[in-house]
C-alpha cells in the first residue's frame, strides 16, 4: 500500500526532502511482473447523462463511483465526456507533426533554456531527465505548454508557424476545451468527498495546468531500468490523458499488481495525483504508474492533462477528511511550494 511520508506533521513543507521521498520511494518498487488489467481493475464513469442533465441523483451516483475508484484504484476512465473526438483527434496529428519537425526547430524552443524566462514549458529531448527528474533519461520527447493565473498562451514558447500552421490554435482551443471539463469533474470529486458541490470552486479560478504532448518512439533491446517514462506519482490533484495506443502501466493497489492499462475508444484515463492524496490526508491515492514504448515499428503518442488548483491557493485538510480521532497529517500547501518547484515549475 501507499504509506504517507515519514513526516507529515512538521508545520512547514521542504519540496526537496518530499522530492528525495519521492524519488526513494520510486527506486523501491519492483516494476518486473506486469499483466493484463482485468475487466473492472480500472473503472469506467460514464459522465453523458450527467453533462447533459447535472441533477442531484445523478451526481451523487457519479460521486460514489469515483469515490470508490480513488480510495481503492486512483485511476479511471472517463466516458461521455462531450470532448469532440475531431478535437482529440487533432491534438494527435499536431503532435505527430510537431515531433516530425527537425531537431534544430524543436530544440529552439527547449524548455529551460538561459534566454526564456519561464521554466517548465517547451521542448524536452528523447532522453531528457525531467518531470520526473530521474538518474536514467526518459525515453520520450515532449512539448508542453503552461498556464495559470499569472502565465498565459503569449507566455509559453510555440515552433514557427510557417512550420506547422494551425498548430498553436489546435492547442489552445484543446486546452481550454480540458480546463473546461476538469472544471466540470470538480463537483464529482467535492461530493464523492462529502463536501458541497461548490467546495473546490475557489480553489480552480484559474487554475494551473500543463499540456503535454510526448511522443514514444519504437524502441528496442531496452534495459529493464530504463522506462518510456520512469516509475512515478503526479504531483497533480489529477491528470487527464488521451493516449493513441497501448503503453501506460499502473499499480493497483486492490490488487497489490502492476497492471497495463487497455486503450478504451473515445475515453479519457483519470488519475489523482500527489497534491490531491495530500489535500484528502491520504484517502484518496496517489497512483505509481509509468510508461514503455512500443517494442515494434510504431510511434506510440500521449497527451496527459495535468490539471492542479491556482498555483497560490493554500490547501487546508478537507474537512471530511480530518478530525479529532484523525488529524490532518500535512501542512496547509499551496501548489507553487509543493514538490513540483523542484521539478521545474
Amino acid at each position: 500500500m501507499h504509506k504517507p511520508d515519514p513526516s507529515p506533521t512538521s508545520a512547514s513543507f521542504d519540496p526537496v526532502v518530499k522530492e528525495r521521498q519521492l524519488r526513494s520511494e520510486s527506486d523501491t518498487w519492483d516494476t518486473s511482473r506486469v499483466e493484463d488489467a482485468r475487466p473492472g481493475d480500472i473503472p469506467v464513469i460514464d459522465l453523458q447523462a450527467f453533462f447533459c442533465n447535472p441533477d442531484e441523483a445523478a451526481l451523487t451516483q457519479l460521486a460514489d463511483q469515483l469515490r470508490i475508484a480513488c480510495e481503492t484504484v486512483g485511476f479511471f476512465s472517463i466516458v461521455g465526456h462531450q470532448v469532440p473526438a475531431s478535437l482529440i483527434n487533432s491534438m494527435f496529428d499536431f503532435a505527430r507533426k510537431f515531433h516530425a519537425l527537425p531537431l534544430a526547430e524543436k530544440q529552439a524552443i527547449a524548455m529551460d533554456r538561459p534566454d526564456w524566462p519561464v521554466g517548465g514549458m517547451g521542448y524536452l529531448p528523447v532522453k531528457h531527465r525531467k518531470l520526473p527528474a530521474r538518474d536514467k533519461g526518459n525515453l520520450n520527447e515532449a512539448f508542453i505548454v503552461k498556464c495559470d493565473h499569472k502565465l498565459a498562451m503569449d507566455d509559453n514558447q510555440w515552433p514557427n508557424e510557417a512550420s506547422l500552421p494551425g498548430f498553436r490554435d489546435a492547442v489552445e482551443r484543446y486546452a481550454v476545451a480540458l480546463e473546461a471539463l476538469g472544471k466540470h469533474l470538480l463537483p464529482l470529486f467535492a461530493r464523492a468527498l462529502d463536501m458541497p458541490s461548490d467546495f473546490f470552486d475557489a480553489a480552480f479560478v484559474s487554475p494551473l495546468y500543463r499540456l503535454r504532448m510526448t511522443h514514444y518512439p519504437p524502441q528496442h533491446d531496452v534495459p529493464a531500468d530504463e522506462f518510456g517514462i520512469a516509475p512515478h506519482v503526479d504531483t497533480t490533484f489529477c491528470t487527464i490523458l488521451a493516449q493513441d495506443r497501448p503503453g501506460l502501466t499502473i499499480f493497483s493497489e486492490r490488487r497489490q499488481q502492476w497492471l497495463r492499462a487497455p486503450l478504451l475508444e473515445d475515453a479519457f484515463i483519470v488519475n489523482s495525483g500527489e497534491l490531491l492524496r495530500t489535500w484528502t490526508n491520504d484517502r484518496f491515492i496517489s497512483v505509481k504508474h509509468f510508461a514503455n514504448n512500443n517494442t515494434g515499428s510504431q510511434s506510440r503518442y500521449s497527451i496527459p492533462f495535468f490539471l492542479n488548483a491556482n498555483s497560490d491557493y493554500r490547501m487546508t485538510c478537507i474537512p471530511s477528511c480530518c478530525g479529532p480521532a484523525n488529524p490532518a497529517k500535512y501542512p496547509p500547501i499551496c501548489y507553487a511550494e509543493s514538490q513540483a518547484v523542484v521539478q521545474g515549475e
